[in-house]
């Protein structure tokens, strides 16, 4: 399956998720958030990885914050109690 254009897939209002793809080995995830939204803390079930798309955040991982721009990925393993903060309106793409 090809999908043009991921980013142009969600607006920016609130925290809004498009599944882009799925099987029984991997999931990948488009997420949005606005400008000063927050995904609250919690864990994923698998190890996981995010690249960032546009804009910035603060993603904090075990209570430590890293500053994510675009271009940048992130890996983090199954458990890892995370949260987001979004600095500017935001789009990863979450692969686990």
């Amino acid at each position: 399956m090809t999908t043009h254009n991921i980013p142009e897939l969600l607006p920016y209002n609130g925290i809004k998720t498009k599944k882009i793809e799925a099987n029984e080995h991997f999931r990948v995830v488009l997420i949005s958030l606005q400008q000063g939204q927050r995904l609250d803390e919690h864990t994923s079930p698998t190890d996981a990885f995010i690249y960032v798309l546009e804009g910035n955040a603060n993603f904090n991982l075990e209570g430590v914050a890293h500053f994510l721009s675009p271009g940048d990925g992130f890996s983090f393993k199954a458990h890892a109690e995370h949260s987001v903060n979004a600095l500017t309106d935001f789009k990863m793409l979450l692969f686990r």
